[in-house]
């Protein structure tokens, strides 16, 4: 025997041609495992995170606390519309003539003991206080210098009804002589008005 012929496999096993009518079947290679193929299913997507219940009561409670605010604010506007009262320092400085000097007592006349008025924006009296009989002497234009050329009354107005902008402040009850002041003003610095100059 040949080398040839000891490497010749049996006749047996070597595979017939194909023949060309036959289809081919098709391959289909088993993965090993560990590796994906492109065609094969994509991974599933992760499961959304569920919310705690501590994020359902935050938002409740921001809520909770921004309608409060909002009430609070309606009820604070309304009650400084309705009922918000204020007080008013006022004086009233009439001329007077004479050899008085500043800073001792005065009276004058036609003021002393009358009532001095604030008016609301519809003419209405909202607030009233007597003016003292007895004043202090002032120099208030410096007409008369050294010597004072009007007599000071001081008045205090309490629970003024604050529902306006716009106020008329007189001696008197008569609103046809009398000053205007914003509420600001009257809520500052007063309401200082004149008479007799």
């Amino acid at each position: 025997m040949t080398q040839l012929d000891r490497t010749t496999p049996a006749v047996g096993s070597i595979p017939e041609p194909r023949r060309p009518s036959e289809p081919l079947a098709p391959w289909t290679p088993t993965p090993p495992s560990g590796i994906r193929w492109l065609d094969a299913e994509p991974p599933a997507a992760p499961a959304p995170a569920r919310r705690g219940r501590g994020v359902r009561w935050v938002r409740w409670v921001v809520a909770a606390v921004v309608a409060v605010v909002a009430v609070v604010g309606t009820t604070a506007a309304l009650l400084d519309k309705a009922g918000r009262t204020m007080t008013v320092q006022g004086t009233v400085v009439v001329a007077v003539s004479g050899a008085t000097l500043p800073g001792a007592p005065c009276t004058a006349q036609p003021v002393s003991g009358w009532t001095m008025s604030i008016f609301d924006a519809d003419g209405t009296v909202v607030g009233s206080a007597a003016v003292p009989q007895t004043g202090y002497a002032v120099d208030r234009w410096g007409s008369s210098t050294p010597f004072a050329d009007g007599c000071r009354f001081d008045v205090l107005f309490t629970a003024v009804p604050a529902n306006d902008s716009v106020y008329r402040v007189g001696v008197g009850r008569s609103i046809a002589d009398s000053t205007p002041f914003s509420r600001d003003q009257l809520e500052t610095t007063g309401a200082s008005i004149t008479y007799g100059r």
